[in-house]
């Protein structure tokens, strides 16, 4: 088994629209061609990092989460909860540690009313996968 999950495609195209946004900030705010440039050009590097680095990819053995700033393995035996949130999917281990998966999360709102989304079809595989293994 190996599954794969990835930031989805609204997430990833969706922030495009800020860098207009940001350009004619920094435009209005300095008049500087270049200071306008250079904002757009560290907005784009980091819309790089932050769409397409994270992951959470499931093997028969373990969870590996892969955020912007590094990566993390969870071996499966070790997985006691998959909970999903605004902030990622937060994996809690049976020795109580926390690794926050950025790839899927979970809007406030689907929270909110109860809805059913795609982080809550990834906990639900991973924890299975977990129990599996147990």
């Amino acid at each position: 088994m190996h599954q794969v999950w990835k930031v989805s495609p609204l997430g990833r195209f969706g922030v495009l629209a800020l860098i207009p946004l940001l350009g004619a900030f920094t435009w209005l705010a300095w008049g500087n061609v270049l200071v306008t440039l250079l904002a757009s050009l560290s907005v784009l590097v980091s819309w790089f990092r932050l769409a397409f680095r994270p992951a959470v990819t499931l093997t028969d053995e373990e969870v590996i989460v892969r955020n912007p700033n590094g990566s993390q393995q969870v071996s499966l035996n070790d997985v006691a909860t998959v909970e999903p949130g605004y902030g990622g999917l937060t994996i809690t281990t049976t020795r109580g540690e926390r690794v926050v998966a950025w790839a899927v999360q979970k809007s406030n709102l689907a929270t909110w009313t109860g809805r059913q989304t795609r982080a809550d079809d990834v906990a639900a595989s991973i924890t299975a996968a977990s129990r599996s293994r147990a």
